[in-house]
């Protein structure tokens, strides 16, 4: 069985690609077997908790509903799939009786990590600690920045603007974790096709495309995944 294994560096993701039976022998790979976490979750978060994902304005742009992803449209796994001729992963907590698997399954889950919860209990690892130290290393730049820069042009706004999430509240960069996308309040973005950032932790399907292109046709992976005549969707 040809074995490839694809780590995406952005996110704890990674797929299984292995050569399962099958009567599509033009096809590079017959199956795709993705682990990760919300990066690539197609839906097993929001059938075990929700209610994030299972709200509008998640998957509009592509899907017209929310589909599970934590985007306004498709994953990186998604482009990949669809790349060789694969259909779109299905939840391993989605799964009917009887549905096929026979091309792959997403173990993907929101959250997830690479290491074990106890690790982090072990080594007593809470992420209040690393916030302030953050936070403390911020605030001696911003005391900083005068000295570096005394004239303010404006020059930075636009490029300012691509950082914002595309949905979210009116705060600093679109993103208040108390009223997140998809809740009362929130407004989205008139174009995400032109934004990076979907809802502050998560990107666009705009973004995803990118990167599921870079992998694929190249130069993101090394070796490349490309197999002529193979290319990511529109």
């Amino acid at each position: 069985m040809k074995i490839i294994i694809l780590f995406c560096i952005i996110t704890l993701t990674c797929g299984f690609f292995g050569n399962v039976v099958s009567n599509d022998n033009h096809l590079p790979y017959k199956a795709i077997f993705n682990f990760g976490d919300s990066i690539s979750d197609t839906g097993n978060a929001m059938k075990s908790f929700g209610p994030m994902p299972s709200n509008s304005p998640y998957g509009s742009t592509y899907f017209k509903h929310p589909a599970g992803r934590l985007s306004n449209g498709r994953l990186i796994i998604d482009f990949i799939a669809g790349a060789y001729g694969l259909p779109f992963l299905p939840a391993l907590h989605n799964l009917t009786k009887g549905q096929d698997i026979m091309k792959g399954v997403n173990f993907a889950f929101a959250g997830s990590s690479a290491l074990e919860y106890k690790f982090f209990a072990q080594h007593a690892v809470t992420p209040p600690g690393t916030n302030n130290s953050l936070s403390v290393q911020l605030g001696w730049f911003k005391e900083l920045k005068p000295s570096l820069c005394k004239s303010k042009k404006g020059f930075t706004s636009d490029k300012n603007e691509i950082l914002k999430a595309c949905c979210g509240s009116n705060a600093p960069y679109n993103v208040d974790v108390k009223k997140p996308c998809g809740t009362n309040g929130t407004t989205v973005c008139s174009d995400p096709s032109k934004q990076i950032n979907w809802d502050g932790a998560h990107l666009t399907e705009a973004a995803y495309r990118m990167i599921a292109k870079g992998l694929v046709e190249g130069p993101f992976a090394n070796p490349s995944l490309k197999t002529p005549p193979f290319k990511i969707a529109a």
